[in-house]
């Protein structure tokens, strides 16, 4: 057997693995005693207890718009269950675990009550599902759904496996993007799903460094090869590999397979599409993993969830003890002085993104311009050998021939290095924007930081700009994108109809538009993968900016309003209060670097 294509690695040493229970009840036990204010780290690490008691292995599909991940997803099940459309369609996260029936159940955001759903013959569960998780039914999730969970009697759903089905990233949809990163910290391993058209983006790449920080496991699929010849599959795995190569340790492998073909052959019962497809070794070597290596990899995983949850109440018992020192008088004064810079905080960060957004549209407007230089360029260059053609030849089979190979020729030796020209002209006006505007916001941050610093004497650092930004990546480029109307039966009756010299008119202008139109098309790829990457770049620095300033924000301002109230009661409750404090500090960071180690 085969095994699955993956990456990352997983420790050999089971120790690495044990006693993560232990670690999540002393934690659990350390903040139970410390209040509300602590509640939802006692929570977040409740979920886990359950999970690691369950077994509850949480596999998700990700990956761009449109890759076909709900169509994957649905193969594995065995059923069409999953809405599919040609447009981006799954807009919240779908979890899908094993049950004797087929039942759904929403959740929303806003504390109404959930909405649960039996499938019968008259309403099938893929048209209720239409109604919460499209962009159709619920855009721009309107309704406040917050996930959709689906019980299914599918066979690979019994071992406590969770599926997941994502919302893409990349897409003209902002909110989309946004939850396909939220969901990571809920995520034990990946299935990343890819296709030859277009090829892996930028976007993509960015995505997979966060998958491979956050995920011991990465499967790769390549995805749609029922339409690519032997040659372009073996083309499109190799530039995949090598694409994916500086994420990974070693060479990365890369399954391809047809989901499309896959499902229908599934709800046919043809075993030998099962095969032909590839879905079979995807689904035989995911339960091979299972039973391997399951219950490690969920462990890792989790293990990591609840070191960042112990950091994450580390930093708010060390912002709380320091409030509680400052006599209470300080301590008013501070927090009278923190609230009221904190409008001031507001209207400057609104600036901050006004500026970025106005670099944006600065940047767009670079990549217009190269882009109508490059598209002079290419007519310039393709078409003056094309006309030259058009103008010599007489007879018009020969002449569709010529211009034929002429373009099978020009296009790729044209377009790529260009794309790389253009890419490194925007890529440095973008990175000279982003790093004026993290000096910007780094100002902002400090001004934040420096108070909780008189405060607490606790230090902020700002994310670097090169954590912020990426680069770009040219893409490959197609020359089969020329399509001509002919056939040699067309000809055939063309010659007994219509004379040469008509024929040659008719020929001549058509092969004309296909000229221009191909030229067109490789220009707008270009510019539309060039487009993607600038607004996503700019859309994760801002988001990470501003989530930086709200957590600041959020910690001290409840840090200091709990050292208040309890600075207000009794001393030696304050003192008694302290020194619980201090020894959960104590227990924390001990049980931090313990899962450290």
């Amino acid at each position: 057997m085969h095994d699955l294509p993956v990456e990352g690695s997983v420790p050999t040493d089971l120790d690495s693995t044990q006693g993560l229970p232990d670690f999540v009840n002393r934690t659990i036990a350390c903040l139970g005693e410390l209040g509300e204010n602590y509640v939802v780290y006692c929570s977040e690490l409740s979920y886990l207890q359950q999970r690691l008691a369950e077994g509850r292995f949480h596999l998700a599909v990700l990956g761009q718009f449109k890759r076909g991940k709900s169509t994957l997803l649905n193969a594995l099940l065995g059923d069409d269950l999953l809405p599919t459309d040609i447009l981006p369609v799954t807009a919240i996260p779908t979890f899908i675990h094993h049950d004797n029936q087929i039942t759904g159940q929403v959740h929303f955001f806003s504390g109404l009550e959930s909405i649960s759903f039996t499938a019968t013959e008259e309403r099938s569960l893929g048209e209720f599902l239409r109604d919460y998780v499209t962009e159709s039914g619920n855009p721009h999730n309107q309704r406040q759904v917050e996930r959709v969970e689906i019980g299914h009697p599918a066979e690979l759903l019994k071992q406590g496996v969770v599926l997941i089905d994502t919302p893409g990233i990349g897409s003209t949809l902002k909110h989309n993007t946004e939850v396909a990163h939220q969901i990571l910290p809920q995520c034990d391993a990946a299935l990343f799903l890819v296709s030859p058209d277009p090829p892996i983006t930028e976007v993509e790449l960015s995505y997979l460094e966060q998958i491979k920080q956050r995920l011991p496991r990465t499967f790769f699929l390549l995805n749609k090869v029922d339409f690519l010849s032997d040659d372009d599959q073996l083309a499109s795995l190799k530039f995949l590999a090598e694409q994916l190569a500086p994420l990974c340790e070693g060479v990365p492998q890369v399954l391809p397979i047809s989901a499309r073909t896959g499902l229908k052959a599934r709800l046919a019962g043809a075993a030998s599409g099962w095969r032909d497809s590839g879905m079979l070794q995807v689904e035989e070597n995911l339960v091979d993993f299972f039973a391997r290596e399951k219950q490690q990899i969920l462990h890792l995983a989790l293990r990591r969830r609840c070191g960042d949850l112990v950091n994450e109440a580390i930093m708010q018992l060390q912002l709380s003890l320091s409030a509680l020192k400052l006599p209470i008088a300080q301590l008013e004064e501070r927090i009278a002085q923190f609230r009221q810079s904190l409008p001031v905080v507001e209207r400057e960060r609104q600036a901050v993104q006004d500026v970025l957004a106005g670099d944006l549209k600065r940047a767009i407007a670079r990549l217009s311009e190269e882009i109508e230089k490059l598209r002079k360029r290419a007519k310039k260059q393709i078409t003056v050998q094309v006309e030259n053609s058009l103008s010599s030849i007489r007879d018009p089979e020969e002449m569709e021939r010529l211009v034929r190979r002429i373009l099978a020729e020009e296009i790729a030796p044209f377009f790529t290095p260009a794309m790389r020209t253009l890419s490194d002209v925007v890529r440095h006006v973008a990175t000279d924007l982003l790093i004026l505007n993290q000096k910007r916001s780094n100002a902002l941050i400090e001004q934040v930081r420096q108070t909780a610093a008189e405060l607490f004497e606790i230090p902020y650092h700002a994310p670097a700009a090169d954590s912020s930004y990426t680069s770009f990546t040219a893409p490959s480029w197609s020359s089969d994108l020329f399509v001509s109307d002919m056939d040699p039966l067309g000809q055939r009756l063309s010659r007994k109809i219509f004379t040469q010299k008509y024929r040659r008119r008719k020929t001549v202008e058509r092969l004309r538009e296909e000229c221009r139109k191909l030229i067109n098309q490789n220009v707008e790829q270009i510019n539309w993968t060039v487009r993607r990457s600038l607004d996503e770049s700019f859309r994760q620095f801002g988001s990470k900016l501003q989530e930086q300033l709200e957590k600041t924000i959020e910690a001290t301002r409840t840090a200091m309003e709990v050292a208040l109230e309890r600075s207000e009661s009794h001393s030696r409750e304050t003192a008694g209060r302290e020194i619980r404090l201090k020894q959960t500090l104590g227990e924390l960071e001990e049980i931090s670097q313990e899962l450290q180690g």
